[in-house]
């Protein structure tokens, strides 16, 4: 962090400060370490801890010092002889600054003294801050309670400051005892920033690069996956829901600026330099997440990073760190939110009879008003009738079953809650050559649907240990395990958990069949009851070896391997289970008893090699330039076995299946990637900032001849606000930089042997022919390949300021970037059907993103209490550039849109709505013909109540018609750009306060601006026709006065919904994509609140404990959203639900 004032230290000290540093000894023999090094052999044999602004004192600078039985003070004296450096030891603290060439206060002034104590934002003491007369010299510190005691002159101010705090300016007037409560200075122009390879001040960077602080982002919220916890924190980085993935420990999607290429991918996820996955990996081990966004940053990893890079540094101990010992745990309960809500029974049946299905009776048999009369009479008096199981009454005359218990089908397959815990447990410590970290831990979720067929628990070790073999190697070690297991239900294969054409009085226990059997019906909660597993056993083995070379002075050399293993299983089962439906009909889960178990593993190795050489030129020009080279290679194997016809499916073995035919099926994929690399860093004075980057790469991926490329890249900054012009604004302008940058690189986010023709056979089941009695051996014609495809290129230009304000209260940072992928891989020309094979790839499609971000920070403190502020937004719009499609056909025959040249990635194509059709729009009620001028609809007989759409264009062949036109951009019909589905405008908003030890944080997190278009089964009013139902949201539909005698005049002109008379007419025409029923898919989601105390540490010195917090969180909390019930706007389908987590816990530190 920067201290943003400079300490500045005269002083009055106690004797016993003075004598504690001159009566500790220490003995050390140390020859060409850095001042740093130094520190640490003083903290390893001492109680001492160092404070200092690296402005005021070079760390890295090179010395040779010998001591034997000699004083703290002497050994810092000897170090620092001719360094313009001061040095004050207070207790056990030393203080470093630059010494002073400010004037004392005049001696002929008249004083008066002040005493006081100052306190952090915990309102614990504050041991060794800075307090000093403005203008003078004269000064002291706080002693070990945070007391001071200072003559001053009359109308004096004081300037307090301390390491990592604010300064705070306090005039003294008539003032004898004065209490300060400094605020933290958490963002600050010291923060050290990782990024490839290594790190820099954030006040250095050029590129455009966002880090957070784990547990800033983490704190005490109830997650069990890293990316969960960094969603909406972060300008530019989007976490979404991962759909295929759903469930407890679900993973999540993310993505960095937007699209980069239409072949997909993601951004490169790096955990300590090398590719990981980040859902094996504890929150609690992380330290921090830094993204690399432009060029400039990413370059340096080549090929891998066309799509951004996420680098996360996992937790070390350091030098002179004491022992210490954590745990920390979370316990939550989880309930479900935003489920759909169905119209009651009557509501049902009255919509059924409107839509005039099934000449007035249900499919299953039931006659519509003998059921409205037999409901409205059960909700009256139930007694009157004899049912049995869930409501369910026979009608004594038909022998017809009515159902008259009212319930909502979807939320009773939940649990009132899900039960969540985290456990967490490290030991750290460091001496004077060795480090170490270890921890364990234990999450483990219980899913929020009944039969707990659906949970998740991770158990998770690791191991650190660094040690300095010398005084110029050291050699570190990281051992890391983990193991994942994630069940989830299957269900039955004709009727799933989230078919939505259940009403509510769909019967919920079971029912009597003819035969007198007496099954389950298919309700989402019987059908949990019946289920059997898919479970998935993932486990992730991580060795890494790090040594590092210091020969010379200002030189490091480092060499890293990485070993990472991950081997998944899953193992599916299906079983004969009987249930029924309501037409009476038994019906099983699967046709056959089955098990199926696949195997996946993947090694990866890495090595990475390079070198760092820094120097600094008439303490004014500093160079910093790196080479090195990077290997990586990945193997992967796939076994997938598949039997069926077991003898007993509750417990299911290979060994046991008599089907005919047990099927063996494998892959296999490997590829490498080798490259050379460099960065040049320089600054003159910290003002005028160069970096180059470049990376010479290689892939296996790619055919041989076209295997290679060069990516460089280039930026460059002014630190403005260090000019000395600028000096003026130096009391309320801490930073101001401008800086740019360019770079190009290489995407490799392909499949391996894209460039290898390959046949394979057809499954003895597709083969459809028969040779001398047997089906041949019969092969797929090989696809077709291009020898001569390379690499998609990503080229990004980024400007950015940088802004600090007010004494590092409000901080600020602004980028605008275009980043243009080239050369992407796309079908290369249109072949004839008759040709058999699709077109090869090759390199003839780009593509073009522009965007912006922008991220603000506040933060203070007002008396005891402190507060803060954070507010993040970025917006981003990508149109394809360049693209095969001459024709500029609009979409392919599934409906999907086709790329062309100026289309913009997420384009709705639909039509304008302009109200519903009248029964005045036609000449009589017998034809339904259509009045002359009235706009008539291609292959539709339109009825009242339809939706009417406006005519947008008309041709000799379509006049006053809605069509589609020929489906071209020259021609797209009736049809215009109607809506964009990306997520645009999303933002952060995080809310913290604290007062005394207690602390509040909110986050809040959404999006700004999109369009959805949704058609399936929980959008429409019967979507499966007489098999659906309507939701509560839907019964505002289209209805006629009084049809049966002839009046088709509107009874609800501006109904919400279209006609549902007659639905199975024009449900698709209504239904089409159109202005009228496109959503919005904007939301605000307050993400988590948490409240928390930090117990004061005078309560805990008895106790020998460090720290000790306890807290509540609630993670989402509520969703403003205008999209209907069951649609979350991550997933914008009903599935496997969203919940609602609120847990309680406690962290303590020995």
């Amino acid at each position: 962090m920067k201290i943003s004032v400079l300490l500045l230290f005269l002083g009055i000290f106690s004797v016993s400060a003075k004598s504690y540093g001159q009566e500790t000894n220490v003995t050390f023999n140390l020859s060409n370490v850095t001042v740093n090094e130094v520190f640490d052999a003083i903290r390893a044999q001492t109680d001492y801890s160092f404070w200092y602004d690296l402005k005021d004192v070079d760390v890295n600078r090179v010395v040779s010092v010998e001591a034997e039985n000699k004083s703290v003070k002497h050994v810092l004296e000897s170090i620092f002889k001719d360094k313009n450096v001061d040095i004050q030891l207070v207790d056990n603290h030393i203080v470093l600054r630059a010494k002073s060439s400010q004037p004392g206060r005049p001696a002929t002034a008249q004083a008066h003294r002040v005493t006081g104590v100052v306190k952090d934002h915990m309102g614990d003491p504050v041991i060794g801050a800075n307090i000093v007369e403005k203008g003078t010299t004269n000064g002291t510190i706080t002693d070990i309670d945070g007391r001071f005691s200072i003559e001053v002159s009359p109308g004096a101010t004081l300037i307090i400051s301390y390491i990592g705090y604010l300064s705070k300016e306090i005039l003294v007037n008539n003032q004898r005892n004065i209490q300060v409560n400094l605020v933290e200075d958490t963002q600050t122009l010291g923060e050290v920033v990782v990024v490839g390879f290594g790190s820099q001040k954030k006040e250095n960077l050029t590129g455009a690069v966002s880090q957070v602080k784990m547990t800033e982002v983490l704190g005490s919220r109830p997650v069990t996956n890293a990316m969960s916890a960094l969603q909406g924190t972060m300008p530019g980085l989007q976490i979404t829901a991962n759909n295929d993935a759903a469930g407890p420990g679900s993973s999540k999607n993310f993505n960095i600026r937007g699209t980069t290429s239409i072949n997909g991918g993601g951004p490169l996820v790096l955990i300590d330099n090398v590719p990981g996955d980040i859902d094996m990996l504890n929150p609690e081990d992380i330290e921090s997440v830094s993204v690399l966004k432009d060029a400039a940053s990413s370059a340096i990893y080549g090929a891998r990073a066309a799509f951004g890079v996420i680098l996360v540094t996992t937790k070390k101990a350091q030098k002179g760190q004491r022992f210490q010992v954590n745990y920390n745990n979370n316990f939550g309960f989880q309930s479900s939110i935003n489920e759909p809500g169905i119209a009651n029974g009557m509501q049902w049946l009255q919509a059924y009879k409107d839509a005039q299905f099934g000449s007035g009776s249900y499919f299953a048999g039931q006659d519509i008003d003998t059921w409205i009369k037999y409901l409205g009479a059960y909700q009256q008096d139930p007694s009157q009738f004899k049912t049995y199981g869930d409501g369910i009454y026979t009608d004594p005359e038909t022998g017809v079953n009515y159902y008259l218990n009212e319930k909502n089908v979807y939320t009773n397959m939940f649990d009132n809650f899900g039960f969540l815990q985290n456990h967490n447990a490290s030991l750290s410590g460091g001496g004077e050559k060795i480090t170490y970290r270890m921890s364990l831990g234990y999450n483990k979720e219980q899913g929020i649907l009944k039969t707990d067929k659906d949970s998740y628990k991770r158990a998770s070790a690791s191991a650190y240990v660094s040690a300095d073999i010398t005084s110029w190697l050291t050699q570190s070690a990281d051992v890391r395990y983990a193991q994942s297991t994630k069940n989830m239900p299957i269900t039955s294969s004709s009727s799933t958990l989230y078919d939505m054409r259940k009403p509510s009085l769909y019967p919920e226990g079971y029912l009597i069949l003819p035969d007198g059997e007496e099954l389950l019906t298919d309700t989402p909660q019987n059908l949990l009851k019946l289920a059997t597993d898919n479970r998935t056993i993932r486990d992730n083995t991580r060795l890494m070896s790090k040594t590092v070379v210091k020969p010379l002075s200002g030189l490091e050399m480092v060499f890293e391997y990485t070993f990472d293993k991950v081997v998944q299983n899953n193992r599916q089962n299906r079983a004969i289970m009987d249930y029924a439906n309501i037409q009476m009909a038994k019906m099983q889960t699967a046709a056959n008893s089955s098990l199926q178990e696949i195997n996946e593993a993947t090694d990866y190795h890495a090595i990475n090699a390079y070198a760092t050489y820094t120097r600094t030129f008439n303490e004014k020009h500093n160079l910093t330039a790196m080479v090195g080279f990077n290997q990586e290679h990945s193997k992967y194997t796939k076994l997938t076995a598949y039997a069926y016809d077991l003898i007993n499916d509750q417990v299911p073995s290979f060994n046991t299946a008599t089907g005919e035919t047990k099927t063996i099926t494998d892959q296999y994929r490997e590829y490498s990637v080798r490259g050379a690399f460099y960065r040049l860093n320089y600054d003159y004075e910290g003002r005028y900032l160069f970096e180059a980057n470049g990376r010479y790469d290689g892939s296996s991926k790619f055919p041989k001849k076209s295997r290679f490329g060069f990516f460089p890249s280039f930026s460059v900054g002014w630190n403005v606000a260090r000019e000395a012009f600028m000096e003026s604004t130096a009391g309320w302008l801490g930073e101001l930089k401008l800086r740019g940058s360019w770079g190009q690189i290489g995407n490799q986010a392909i499949d391996p042997y894209q460039f290898t023709p390959v046949m394979s056979a057809y499954p003895a089941n597709e083969v459809n022919w028969i040779v001398n009695g047997d089906k041949p051996v019969t092969i797929k014609a090989p696809g077709l390949v291009s020898d001569n495809f390379t690499w998609e290129t990503v080229e990004t230009l980024d400007f950015g300021v940088d802004i600090a304000l007010l004494n590092n209260r409000l901080r600020g940072t602004f980028d605008w970037y275009q980043r243009d992928t080239k050369d992407m891989l796309a079908p290369g020309l249109e072949l004839p059907a008759l040709v058999g094979a699709s077109a090869p790839l090759q390199n003839v499609a780009d593509l073009r993103t522009k965007g912006w971000e922008l991220s603000l920070n506040w933060r203070d403190k007002i008396g005891n209490w402190g507060y803060n502020v954070g507010f993040n937004l970025y917006d981003s719009r990508t149109t394809v550039t360049k693209y095969d499609n001459e024709s500029f056909v609009l979409q392919n025959s599934n409906g999907e849109n086709n790329y062309y040249t100026g289309y913009e990635i997420g384009t709705i194509w639909g039509y304008v709505t302009d109200g519903y059709y009248t029964v005045d729009d036609f000449e009589d009620t017998n034809t339904w013909k259509l009045k002359e001028g009235v706009t008539s609809i291609n292959a539709v007989n339109p009825r009242p109540g339809d939706i009417k759409f406006k005519n947008l264009r008309d041709d000799d062949d379509s006049v006053n018609r809605i069509d589609a036109g020929d489906g071209t951009l020259m021609n797209p019909g009736d049809r215009q750009i109607i809506g964009n589905n990306k997520i645009r405008l999303q933002y952060g908003i995080n809310l913290g306060v604290n007062y005394k030890g207690f602390d509040l944080n909110v986050l809040l997190q959404g999006v700004g601006k999109r369009d959805v278009w949704i058609s399936d089964a929980r959008r429409w009013s019967f979507a499966s026709g007489q098999f659906g139902q309507i939701f509560d949201d839907q019964l505002d539909y289209w209805k006629p006065v009084d049809s049966a005698n002839g009046d088709w005049t509107a009874a609800n002109p501006n109904a919400e919904y279209f006609r549902i008379y007659g639905q199975g007419n024009n449900s698709g025409y209504n239904t089409r994509a159109q202005t009228k029923y496109l959503m919005n898919g904007s939301y605000l989601r307050v993400k988590n609140v948490t409240l928390s105390y930090n117990f004061p540490k005078s309560w805990l010195a008895p106790i020998t404990l460090t720290s000790l917090k306890a807290f509540v969180s609630c993670e989402n909390l509520h969703t403003f959203t205008k999209l209907m019930k069951g649609y979350d706007p991550e997933r914008l389908s009903w599935g496997y639900p969203f919940y609602r987590t609120i847990s309680f816990g406690f962290n303590v530190t020995l």
